[in-house]
């Protein structure tokens, strides 16, 4: 094995930290709303900064979307409201495996992709 001077170790803790701050960062989100709604406002004020707290409709769809996305399509919306999944169509465009003409329509870049994976002792 090679060594990596530790730079594996230290991404790997700040991957770590990164999670626990965003379960503590949900856990005050919490906390700030429900003392919002107990004082009955909608901004609290720290020492430097004020945190404003709207309230706002989030639409749920259904679990399973084969009705909703065939009611979509028979009601005329699909067009307006779908979208081209880049994701997905990203790799078949590196295996070669679509028209020609819309791969010279793109570029490409490398890019890097990091895994943590325990090391087996």
């Amino acid at each position: 094995m090679s060594n990596d001077n530790g730079l594996v170790d230290e991404y790997e803790k700040l991957e770590f930290q990164k999670k626990e701050i965003e379960q503590k960062e949900g856990e005050i989100k919490k906390k700030i709303l429900e003392l919002a709604k107990q004082k009955d406002i909608d901004t609290l004020f720290g020492t430097r900064q004020k945190c404003s707290i709207k309230e706002y409709d989030k639409v749920i769809f259904p679990e399973d979307k084969t009705h909703f996305l065939a009611l979509i399509k028979k009601k005329g919306l699909y067009d307006k409201f779908s979208y081209l999944n880049y994701l997905k169509l990203s790799p078949v465009i590196v295996r070669g495996e679509i028209d020609k003409e819309i791969i010279d329509l793109t570029k490409r870049e490398k890019a890097f992709r990091f895994s943590f994976k325990e090391i087996e002792k």
